[in-house]
């Protein structure tokens, strides 16, 4: 059996302002929105075809995947390779963990799998499972992001080749102090 499907989960929309670093765990937990999101994420992750559940050691990625744990049953794996873009790390230390971690699930002998992590590792895997021909000039949210909060990216395989589709975006009602990240 090989891996079939990836969806590849932006974390839930995090709280702002909270003095934590923002690329070093724990960072910020998830917001109010971003906790109904990551459950928006969890009921369309719900009728997938998925095994397995891997999330960043980063509380907001973990409070995503907690949420979609909560509507699929799966237990969270953390996963430190889809951790957030440090800044002290370069882009391509980020491609390489990436690079290493989808080898590894290639050796997981499952076909569906889901993972939570951040906006540049997301990047990354995208330009990866694309060999580079990923066109996200279509795809940029606040922050340079190539997926919204709690966006979700379904890599297909065929053959040896990744088809990539944004599958899902979720709406939430916002507060009026909700600022997108």
């Amino acid at each position: 059996m090989q891996l079939t499907d990836l969806y590849i989960v932006r974390h839930g929309h995090p709280l702002l302002n909270t003095g934590l670093a923002y690329d070093r765990p724990p960072g910020p937990p998830l917001s109010e929105v971003g906790r109904a999101e990551a459950r928006l994420a969890g009921l369309y992750l719900a009728g997938r075809n998925v095994q397995r559940l891997y999330a960043s050691p980063l509380e907001r990625a973990q409070g995503t995947a907690h949420a979609i744990a909560a509507e699929t049953g799966l237990a969270v794996i953390t996963e430190p390779a889809l951790a957030e873009h440090r800044h002290d790390e370069t882009f391509d230390a980020v491609r390489a963990r990436i690079r290493e971690f989808l080898c590894r699930l290639e050796q997981d002998l499952v076909p569906g799998v889901a993972l939570v992590s951040h906006g540049s590792p997301i990047k990354a895997m995208l330009q990866i499972l694309s060999r580079e021909q990923i066109n996200l000039s279509g795809h940029i949210y606040p922050n340079g992001n190539p997926v919204p909060t709690a966006g979700i990216w379904h890599a297909r395989r065929s053959a040896q080749e990744w088809s990539l589709d944004l599958v899902f975006k979720p709406v939430v009602a916002t507060p009026a102090a909700h600022v997108p990240v």
